[in-house]
């Protein structure tokens, strides 16, 4: 496979991860983050604060400036928290257009590389998936050269080597075979999906329903109970994904049943911890501190709860997490509500009185 250079773009807990399992695969690897004192860091330590267990290796870059990390980048991993993809797209945007006009100068043609798209969210307002912030960003041309790497996988695994398995989906097949065959390894198993829309979905949604599960955690219930939200929250990211227009079957799969199933349960997911925190007594704030890192379900929980409402969806416990976040419910309450919820069958459409 050749390659003339692959970008990382955001130097936390996955980037680093990516960055090292591409590098450890003999491709050309620079790793760039908006932190200066994280790429500081990394270069003086080569571990990143977060992952004691993995040592970067000596040969992959460590870049500070964006132009030089993209200048001829066959692939671009966008592995920045999902509020900053916007703002990461513009900056893009900012470099093609210099280093487009610079071509342009020598007689030369431009053209972009292609993205691997790693982060996971809606976008708060706007309720865009990220690959549609990219669209609007960067021109409606950028579809056809956007690839979401998504699916159940802890970096804290992944950089330790344990199996893991994710899907690739992009609206062109040829792209989704060739991010395959660039991140396939023998502990990381890729597959290709075509559904887009489906699989990021499903990985946004999955860490509002996480956030409720760690709540049950932290007030003390127990299998039951967790074996019931997860069931009726995948329930709620199906209905969401067909009223969108995904596949019933993508959340079947590894970007949605499976990434809900770790994302909920794991001693390493941030969105279980903030949950289980919350339930505890800590405010929005204090969690988030606690957690020292992104929660990325609580922004999202404003955004699903707001396209619920926009695609007259019921997704009652996505609700109920966006209460407690945002509108200081007491979990209990929430709880309460939920259960006291009139009696319906389990499989319903919106015909259902």
């Amino acid at each position: 496979m050749s390659i003339n250079q692959t970008a990382v773009l955001g130097a936390g807990t996955w980037g680093c991860t990516l960055a090292a399992l591409l590098y450890e695969k003999g491709f050309p690897v620079k790793i760039w983050d908006i932190s200066p004192s994280l790429l500081e860091h990394l270069e003086k330590t080569r571990i990143p604060p977060k992952l004691p267990n993995l040592q970067l290796p000596a040969g992959l870059v460590i870049e500070k400036d964006l132009h030089r990390t993209v200048k001829d980048a066959t692939y671009l991993v966008i592995a920045v928290p999902s509020h900053a993809v916007r703002d990461l797209c513009t900056s893009l945007r900012s470099v093609a257009e210099d280093m487009e006009h610079r071509q342009l100068e020598m007689g030369e043609s431009f053209a972009h590389g292609k993205f691997v798209l790693c982060s996971k969210g809606i976008e708060q307002g706007t309720l865009l998936t990220l690959s549609g912030v990219m669209e609007e960003v960067l021109g409606e041309e950028t579809r056809q050269d956007i690839c979401c790497l998504s699916g159940p996988s802890h970096a804290e695994e992944v950089s330790r080597k344990m199996p893991t398995s994710i899907v690739a989906a992009a609206y062109k097949p040829d792209l989704a075979h060739e991010v395959q065959t660039l991140f396939h390894a023998d502990f990381f198993r890729v597959y290709v999906h075509d559904d887009v829309l489906g699989v990021q979905l499903g990985g946004a949604v999955k860490n509002v329903i996480a956030i409720a599960a760690g709540v049950c955690d932290g007030l003390g219930f127990g299998d039951n109970t967790k074996a019931a939200l997860l069931t009726r929250g995948l329930a709620e990211m199906i209905r969401l994904g067909i009223a969108m227009g995904a596949k019933r079957e993508t959340f079947s799969g590894l970007s949605g049943v499976g990434d809900l199933i770790v994302t909920a349960t794991s001693r390493h997911s941030r969105n279980r911890n903030f949950g289980e925190l919350i339930a505890k007594g800590r405010s929005v704030e204090d969690a988030l501190d606690e957690i020292g890192m992104v929660v990325e379900g609580v922004k999202t929980a404003s955004s699903v709860a707001t396209l619920a409402e926009k695609y007259h969806v019921e997704m009652p416990i996505s609700v109920e997490v966006y209460r407690v976040l945002y509108e200081g419910k007491r979990p209990k309450d929430g709880v309460r509500d939920l259960m006291g919820r009139s009696p319906k069958p389990e499989i319903y459409g919106p015909e259902t009185p």
